[in-house]
């Protein structure tokens, strides 16, 4: 009877390995980490958020603006080339990362912004 007790305070009091090391970094397996520590996929702190990068296009401007309309989610003017172009139809996803955007500071745009009947909050990502 005191064998199995003592047997299972034993095994508790043991100090837990780490496993076998096979993938080469400290979280689990499926979430390899970069030098930055920041997933695969996700913007970096301070970045431009993935999904509104893309509607850039293949070039990611040096200054890259903003513009969004607080009435609309679904929607936003980006500067492209020193023209505001408006992108409609995001995603749910890209739909979060405006509403973000609404929450930033707002930037003086570097060119006249589009009339749309209300004052749209120009944003500029570092």
């Amino acid at each position: 009877m005191l064998g199995p007790i003592l047997l299972s305070a034993t095994l508790i009091a043991m100090p837990q390995g780490r496993g076998h090391g096979k993938h080469g970094h400290d979280g689990p397996p499926g979430h390899a980490r970069g030098g930055d520590g920041v997933p695969p996929g996700l913007a970096k702190k301070g970045g431009m958020p993935p999904g509104l990068a893309k509607k850039f296009g293949a070039r990611l401007p040096e200054r890259p603006y903003i513009a969004v309309d607080p009435r609309y989610t679904d929607r936003a003017w980006f500067l492209i080339d020193g023209r505001w172009e408006l992108q409609k139809g995001f995603s749910v996803g890209v739909q979060a990362e405006v509403r973000d955007v609404l929450r930033m500071p707002a930037a003086p745009p570097p060119v006249p912004l589009p009339r749309v009947g209300v004052d749209l909050h120009v944003a500029l990502f570092n």
